[in-house]
């Protein structure tokens, strides 16, 4: 590696993003991180892991957050207080993991607002993986032996809960491309050739030789 970098993979349901990260972490020997992270705050916080699961991409309360961040809008800080398994302080664990992840090691974060909770990071590359209907629901049938109707709405569903927790924390747009360094259309290419593209934008950028 030129110098140490934190890749973030925003995704829409189905798009595959998984998969390229899988594919980046096989060829450039880096780990990336998914709902691993609920396991690793869990042990440091104390948490039961299954709470980071039922909070999973759950916006919390919006007063509550809205108070918290005008407050203490540097340092919002896990509590371990009385609301220690609310959505808002599960999502404080979630962040301040994350930007140790990004301080300490080349890595790659799926979801969970990582670009955004970077973003005064330096050596962050952000992208977002999406796709056409058609090949989003070709892929959530293979990959979980779903029907078609079951693959639909599971996109659907997946979708709308990201977009509404996406927003909640960030105050931005889930699927707005000036969000990110790169917007890929999997309905278009391959996992392999999607890889290949974010490989190019290290190299041009000077991550990797």
């Amino acid at each position: 590696m030129a110098k140490k970098f934190t890749i973030t993979l925003g995704r829409e349901c189905g798009a595959g993003a998984t998969l390229i990260a899988q594919s980046l972490s096989k060829d450039l020997d880096i780990p990336y991180y998914d709902k691993d992270i609920f396991r690793m705050v869990s042990d440091r916080s104390g948490v039961l892991e299954e709470f980071f699961h039922v909070n999973n991409e759950r916006p919390g309360n919006n007063l509550l957050y809205k108070l918290i961040k005008e407050l203490n809008p540097k340092q919002q800080k896990p509590s371990l207080g009385k609301d220690i398994v609310s959505p808002d302080n599960l999502f404080r664990f979630q962040s301040e993991l994350i930007k140790e992840l990004a301080d300490n090691e080349t890595c790659m974060i799926i979801g969970r607002c990582s670009d955004y909770i970077l973003r005064d990071h330096d050596n962050i590359v952000k992208v977002f993986v999406c796709g056409d209907p058609e090949s989003k629901v070709r892929r959530m049938m293979s990959t979980f032996s779903l029907d078609r109707s079951a693959a639909i709405d599971r996109i659907k569903d997946t979708d709308k809960q990201r977009r509404k927790y996406y927003n909640y924390y960030t105050g931005k747009t889930w699927d707005a491309a000036t969000n990110y360094d790169l917007c890929l259309n999997t309905g278009n290419m391959t996992i392999e050739e999607a890889a290949g593209i974010v490989k190019c934008y290290l190299s041009q950028k000077g991550y990797i030789d």
